[in-house]
C-alpha cells in the first residue's frame, strides 16, 4: 500500500520540479533580455548625451525604462508563481500526510480488510504492466 503512495509522490514530485524549473528557465530569461536591452539602451542614451545630441535621449532614455519595467514585471509574476506552487505543494502534502495517518489507523483495526486492499491493488498493477507490454 506504500509503494503506489511513495511513487505517486515522487513521480509527481519529480514532474512539477522539471515543469517548475522549465518554467523559471524561461522567466530568467525573458528577463534577462530586457534587463539587456535596458542596459544597451541606457549606456546608448548616455552616450547620445554626453554626445550633445539631445532629442534621441529622451527616446532612448524612454525604451530603457520600458524594458526595465517589464524586466521587473517578469521577475515579479514568475515570484508569484512560485508562491503559488509552494502553496499547492503544501497543501497537498498535508492531504498525503492525512491519507496515511488514516491508512496506518486502517492497517491497525482492519488487518483483513487491508491484506484485501493490497492484493487488488497487485494485481491490478500486475494486470496493467501486461497489457502495457502488448
Amino acid at each position: 500500500m506504500l509503494f503506489p503512495i511513495l511513487s505517486l509522490l515522487i513521480g509527481n514530485s519529480v514532474h512539477r520540479t522539471v515543469a517548475r524549473t522549465k518554467r523559471n528557465g524561461i522567466f530568467i530569461v525573458l528577463a534577462a533580455v530586457f534587463l539587456l536591452t535596458a542596459y544597451v539602451l541606457a549606456v546608448t542614451a548616455g552616450a547620445i548625451w554626453l554626445a550633445g545630441v539631445y532629442g534621441p535621449v529622451g527616446a532612448a532614455l524612454f525604451l530603457a525604462a520600458c524594458a526595465l519595467l517589464i524586466g521587473i514585471v517578469v521577475l515579479i509574476v514568475m515570484m508569484l508563481m512560485n508562491v503559488q506552487d509552494a502553496r499547492r505543494a503544501q497543501e497537498r502534502r498535508l492531504a498525503i500526510e492525512s491519507l496515511a495517518a488514516a491508512s496506518i489507523s486502517l492497517v491497525r483495526s482492519q488487518p483483513l480488510l487491508t491484506a484485501g486492499v493490497l492484493a487488488a491493488l497487485v494485481a491490478t498493477n500486475l494486470m496493467r504492466s501486461k497489457h502495457g507490454d502488448d
